[in-house]
């Protein structure tokens, strides 16, 4: 059985880092304030989509919660379980994002807590004012190919400014997808390009993905993308009615507007396993990180929408 002084001492030589962390030459033998930090720590993974780090951080909570005695046992049930209540006291989404990271077991220890927790009635939502008076969100056609440039550019510095993410596109990819009518587009009255998004089609049809959704600097926040992404789905079920639509993001505004169209939380085996939609990764930041994970994971959550006829098993 695994004393409190040596619970410490394993959460300290598992993750040194929490050491520099805070700034402290060791954990204490406090073993509260130790799985505080190991909490914290997993939260983080957690929300930065880190699944391999917030899996090592889980799988130790586990072991200490198995093997520890009753004082690290409780330390587990009240301290590091029932922080991660805030997360239900969000969305659907957010719940279903903790469900992913957690192992089922412990998951299961998690909710048994989560009954003597109260949960704050929900805000009421305020309608959000009428955004769109001068931005019109359609089909895009050849004549937009003039800001494919200007999109692709944006594509690009938005995926470095938050170091993962879009990989490169090339105005002229861009292009064709606007000449195939598998884009939208966002413009202003002033033809000022606004936002875009465009699909592709996989595995003969089977499935479509959702990508390249970006906004320019000067509307994010404000409404557009979610009307971009509702406009996209749209297509892709008009035009692909039989396929499952997926998508992989790091962004949590984008899980949340997908979450809302009825996709789920999925692993990257559910999705496409067509080489050149992978190799679309390769000039995304991660691209490394998915090659060594042999495609079946990275810090992107793939999302997937499955039509009801698939899911009732009609033809």
């Amino acid at each position: 059985m695994i004393s409190q002084y040596e619970g410490t001492k394993l959460i300290e030589s598992e993750f040194p880092q929490l050491t520099r962390l805070y700034k402290r030459s060791s954990l204490s033998t406090d073993i509260f304030k130790a799985v505080q930090r190991l909490l914290d720590f997993s939260k983080e993974a957690v929300l930065d989509y880190n699944l391999s780090l917030s899996q090592k951080c889980f799988s130790l909570a586990k072991h200490l919660y198995n093997q520890g005695d009753i004082i690290i046992r409780n330390a587990i049930e009240k301290s590091f379980i029932t922080s991660f209540s805030t997360f239900f006291q969000k969305d659907e989404l957010e719940k279903k994002r903790l469900k992913f990271f957690i192992p089922d077991d412990f998951y299961a220890i998690y909710l048994k807590e989560l009954e003597h927790i109260p949960v704050p009635a929900k805000p009421v939502e305020i309608p959000e004012p009428d955004l769109f008076r001068d931005i019109t969100v359609r089909l895009a056609t050849c004549e937009d190919a003039v800001y494919a440039k200007q999109i692709t550019d944006e594509m690009e510095s938005s995926a470095l400014s938050r170091g993962c993410g879009i990989s490169k596109r090339s105005p002229s990819s861009i292009i064709k997808k606007m000449k195939e009518g598998k884009a939208v587009i966002a413009l202003t009255s002033k033809n000022e390009w606004v936002g875009f998004s465009y699909i592709e089609v996989w595995q003969n049809r089977e499935f479509v993905s959702n990508s390249g959704l970006i906004v320019s600097p000067a509307y994010r926040k404000c409404g557009i993308a979610k009307a971009i992404k509702e406009k996209i789905f749209d297509l892709s079920r008009q035009r692909f009615p039989n396929a499952k639509v997926f998508s992989i993001t790091t962004g949590l505004a984008v899980m949340k507007m997908n979450a809302k169209l009825g996709f789920e939380t999925v692993t990257f085996n559910e999705i496409t396993k067509e080489k050149k939609f992978w190799e679309g990764c390769k000039s995304c930041v991660n691209y490394q990180t998915l090659k060594s994970k042999d495609c079946k994971n990275c810090f992107c959550t793939a999302m997937l929408f499955t039509p009801e006829n698939l899911k009732t098993g009609e033809n």
